[in-house]
């Protein structure tokens, strides 16, 4: 490490990133993770993405353009049946 003259009698030596401390940084690691996680759900299940994994292995299809219209038909069709409110 070197030392750093400033003004006419004073020494300062600089601080080095590696020799600070960095507690709690996993746990806040874990904690932005977590929150990722949550906010990529909540967005699969807005934009539907979580309902056709569900009907996918339901009905025990794999992904393909057929598999999509025949979800979308099913799922426009228990959406026609709800009671609309006001």
């Amino acid at each position: 490490m070197s030392k750093a003259r400033v003004g006419a009698d004073v020494l300062v030596c600089p601080v080095e990133r590696s020799s600070v401390p960095r507690r709690g940084h996993p746990r806040h690691t874990a904690w932005l993770r977590h929150a990722a996680a949550i906010l990529l759900s909540a967005a699969r299940e807005i934009f539907d993405e979580s309902a056709y994994a569900r009907f996918l292995r339901r009905t025990q299809m794999a992904s393909s353009p057929d598999a999509y219209a025949a979800f979308r038909q099913e799922h426009e069709a228990l959406k026609a049946r709800r009671p609309r409110c006001c």
